[in-house]
């Protein structure tokens, strides 16, 4: 069977074959596609989302547990930022006495002052 259709054609043959079909089979397949359209719309969720509803630990929960867990995360995510943002100030403040006392006694090496 060499006979290769483009979509124009595959197009043309489905419609002329949908116009002997009855009304009510018509409406049902309508119906069916619908229904299938809408089984196949899937819901984005972010991985972390997605890995707490799979074990249970959101979904399917009252509108008052899901405003308190959002609560807790946003709670959990200023403390981590509270805790990055004091980590990172006390990094940045390096203690610089012993260098500055190096510098005025000529104590440092030569090598320190070469970049």
């Amino acid at each position: 069977m060499g006979i290769k259709l483009n979509t124009e054609d595959f197009k043309h043959l489905l419609n002329r074959s949908t116009a002997d079909l009855s009304i009510e089979t018509l409406d049902r397949l309508q119906s069916a596609r619908r229904a299938a359209l809408q089984h196949q719309q899937i819901t984005q969720q972010t991985p972390v989302h997605a890995w707490l509803s799979q074990h249970g630990l959101i979904g399917h929960h009252s509108s008052h547990q899901h405003r308190t867990l959002h609560w807790g995360l946003a709670a959990l995510l200023v403390v981590v930022l509270i805790g990055g943002v004091g980590y990172w100030k006390n990094v940045s403040e390096h203690d610089h006495s012993e260098l500055d006392i190096a510098i005025l006694t000529d104590d440092l090496p030569v090598h320190m002052y070469v970049d």
